[in-house]
């Protein structure tokens, strides 16, 4: 008898478990975290080239909602994605010693006279929750960078994460953090090597 009284009480903190998982896991709305700040000891190399990122188009189909749970419910943002990723694009190359200015547009890029322009396109951000405990992140940008005379290098890019483990409120989006350094660090680092491979 004393094991059919405590059966239910097993089945109650089993439910009560699952729901405090869920209840800890990452919510519809995901903020869009900034990358670590410039180190102030960073500054621009002498006679530095000047390159001026402009804030890349939002092409992706689904520009409301930035990826799905498994309840089939949306994961949304109230943050701009396309500067967000444009904006890390620009601190990471001004970590490699350029002189970086960001734009909102192409027009006001040129203002400045800058010796490259870096102009894109972001074709997807996608996060897809699998299950409680498994998250996992996909970008896709195309990024351009040309000169005065015209364009040296095209690509498109990729990057993508996945988590596993118990889920947190911040899961998505330290996981959306960290698929934007790996996006944006190896397109940076191409960027670089075209334009020294043009001073030599």
């Amino acid at each position: 008898m004393k094991h059919r009284r405590s059966a239910p009480v097993v089945l109650l903190a089993l439910v009560g478990a699952v729901f405090l998982l869920s209840a800890c896991g990452p919510s519809n709305s995901v903020r869009l975290l900034p990358p670590p700040p410039l180190d102030a000891s960073v500054l621009p190399a002498p006679n530095a080239p000047s390159v001026s990122v402009v804030s890349f188009a939002d092409k992706r189909v689904d520009t409301a909602s930035i990826g799905v749970r498994r309840d089939g419910s949306a994961f949304s943002t109230t943050g701009d994605v396309a500067p967000w990723i444009s904006r890390a694009l620009a601190d990471e190359l001004a970590r490699s010693g350029f002189q970086v200015s960001f734009a909102t547009n192409v027009s006001q890029a040129r203002s400045g006279n800058p010796d490259y322009l870096v102009t894109g396109q972001v074709d997807e951000v996608w996060l897809k929750e699998s299950s409680s405990t498994e998250i996992s992140s996909q970008m896709r940008v195309k990024c351009t960078l040309a000169n005065r005379k015209g364009r040296l290098w095209s690509e498109s890019c990729n990057a993508s994460q996945s988590r596993s483990g118990l889920p947190s409120g911040s899961t998505a989006e330290d996981l959306l953090l960290d698929t934007l350094r790996d996006l944006v660090k190896p397109m940076a680092q191409k960027i670089v090597q075209t334009i020294e491979t043009r001073k030599q």
